[in-house]
């Protein structure tokens, strides 16, 4: 029996059919892989609600003054972070800073609107206009502490979980909502 050479047509289909199943089963095991990772690895609230490192740096200060101040740190909510940063995109975007909407909605009714139930709630809000958003924690954080309102909500026995929520405003504006309940 005599061998006959492979057209060349021929060896290149059987390449790309080789190639295609390659690809169809690198697909098959990536879209395996990130299943089993979302459905088995742990993500922290952070991750979930997808905080900003200056959100977290902001959380982490207030919670180093309430610690200074003798009081446990405040939990971490990823639906207060929501709310937070909800109210903090509309300020930027409609350009005013107010823990009331231009229509009148107030901090307590924007954390029942998301089916939060709680038993005290409160807010700090701060703006400024840093194109550097390096130190916005510190500067956050050190205007709340002057202010006796701020300062008040900040260090409140009353409030053990938060979210905090940064937004920038096409000017460059920067706003900061926390949202504290009990």
């Amino acid at each position: 029996m005599l061998r006959m050479p492979t057209p060349a047509v021929v060896q290149r289909r059987r390449a790309i059919r080789a190639g295609m199943g390659v690809l169809i089963v690198s697909l098959l095991g990536a879209t395996a892989a990130r299943i089993y990772v979302l459905n088995v690895a742990h993500r922290t609230p952070e991750q979930v609600a997808q905080s900003s490192r200056q959100e977290s740096q902001i959380l982490s200060r207030v919670n180093q003054e309430r610690v200074r101040a003798g009081l446990a740190p405040l939990k971490f909510s990823a639906r207060l972070a929501v709310v937070a940063r909800g109210h903090s995109y509309d300020m930027a975007l409609r350009h005013y800073l107010a823990h009331r909407s231009p229509e009148g909605i107030g901090p307590a009714q924007r954390i029942a609107g998301e089916g939060i139930a709680y038993k005290a709630a409160g807010e700090n809000i701060y703006s400024d206009d840093f194109r550097d958003l390096k130190d916005l924690a510190a500067h956050a954080t050190a205007a709340w502490m002057s202010s006796p309102e701020h300062r008040a909500a900040m260090l409140s026995d009353r409030f053990i979980t938060t979210g905090v929520g940064v937004a920038r405003s096409a000017d460059g504006m920067i706003y900061v909502t926390q949202d504290f309940v009990r």
